[in-house]
């Protein structure tokens, strides 16, 4: 992966409620995103973008699909390396799975740059107005659902999948954890964390037979229930291996750790209220997890897998940390937080190579909320919950 020349090259809208998540299809101009909405569009970029119609603003394109079924917002979205089938979590409780290639079963219509018609109509006549807002939108083909994956009993907030497609790893607010075969749909393992606080990341190793879990704690008010939790679980056991706290914080007594009392400060340093993302490297020896809710740091740890011990601490997203990639060869950990940056860093050394976009206030505002990766690493995708989706070529 090379950051040498990065250019803006697409900004697609995404009105409406806020996008949340991104992922390449395959390539790198087949993309799918969605939004709290519930909604999820599949773009098909042309191979060379046309000239933006505005200045120093990258080109925008219409979805020519809809993925429709899910009745709540979507959290997360994964392809498999084929890039034949995405996997959808979402606030309804439920996991669907969809065949990229599948035959549309119908059409809709799709409205996605409000804000653009509302600048447009700025100063005009009530009948020009009103036919800039009216005005048709966008016609897409509607597909639904292959398999639907239900099991979890609150809102899904964590998705994960091993780099050989085989599991897939999912967590909800009851603090519950599936581990789920691929191939035949069902369950392999489950456990539960801690009551009153709820799964915020979850991710596989690349066999998929190690998987970590956070947990997250409640508001910052609420001393007497657990404090956030960082885990290694045995999947074929459904066992914890590691409890990443106990080796981040050796001091702290066992009986101090079942609520925020007695070392809320201890861990506040390190993961603040929860880790909100996660992902093992390549090779599966290394874990990348990322500081959420609202931290002025948002600091992502490089953790060994063996020893749960730190190795180092990279980037920095202003408000806190969205989410955290590896490059395919392991070597880049990619950031996104608050601060509406994409930060790219070594992992051996922990220095900061490259940033994608631009600060824009931090929090509350256009933060970076999702990101991907093209299979061939020429490009680099970001959801901005502004109602943008970003797209860079490296």
């Amino acid at each position: 992966m090379e950051f040498s020349k990065p250019a803006h090259t697409w900004q697609l809208s995404f009105d409406g409620d806020w996008p949340t998540s991104v992922a390449f299809l395959g390539s790198s101009r087949m993309l799918a995103a969605g939004s709290r909405d519930g909604r999820i569009f599949v773009w098909d970029l042309p191979e060379s973008p046309p000239e933006s119609q505005e200045k120093d603003t990258p080109p925008d394109a219409t979805p020519v699909r809809q993925l429709v079924g899910h009745e709540n917002g979507i959290t997360h979205l994964i392809a498999t390396d084929d890039g034949k089938t995405l996997i959808s979590s979402s606030l309804d409780r439920t996991i669907r799975i969809w065949d990229v290639n599948a035959k549309a079963t119908g059409q809709g219509e799709v409205v996605l740059d409000k804000p653009a018609r509302e600048r447009l109509s700025n100063r005009k006549s009530a009948a020009e107005k009103k036919a800039i807002l009216e005005a048709p939108g966008a016609t897409v083909e509607t597909v639904g659902s292959l398999h639907t994956l239900e099991g979890h009993k609150d809102w899904i907030k964590a998705l994960g999948i091993s780099a050989d497609g085989r599991r897939l790893i999912s967590g909800d607010d009851t603090c519950l954890t599936i581990v789920w075969d691929l191939q035949t749909k069902k369950q392999v393992a489950s456990w539960h964390g801690y009551q009153r606080v709820w799964v915020t990341s979850a991710a596989l190793s690349p066999d998929g037979r190690t998987a970590f879990v956070g947990e997250f704690a409640g508001r910052r008010s609420s001393f007497d229930v657990p404090a956030a939790q960082a885990r290694l679980w045995d999947v074929e056991k459904g066992q914890m291996t590691l409890d990443l706290l106990k080796v981040w914080t050796p001091k702290v007594k066992d009986e101090d750790r079942v609520d925020s009392y007695g070392y809320g400060q201890e861990w506040g340093k390190l993961i603040n209220r929860g880790l909100v993302c996660a992902r093992f490297s390549p090779d599966g020896t290394l874990l990348a997890v990322g500081q959420g809710g609202e931290t002025d740091k948002g600091q992502i740890h490089v953790v060994n897998v063996e020893s749960g011990k730190i190795e180092r601490t990279v980037s920095g997203h202003q408000s806190g940390a969205c989410d955290v990639r590896f490059s395919a060869d392991g070597k880049l950990v990619l950031s996104s937080g608050r601060d509406t940056v994409i930060r790219v860093c070594q992992v051996a050394d922990g220095k900061e190579i490259a940033t994608l976009g631009k600060t824009r206030g931090g929090q509350f505002k256009d933060w970076f909320y999702g990101i991907a990766i093209s299979p061939d690493e020429k490009f680099v995708a970001a959801a901005d919950i502004a109602g943008m989706i970003h797209v860079w070529k490296l």
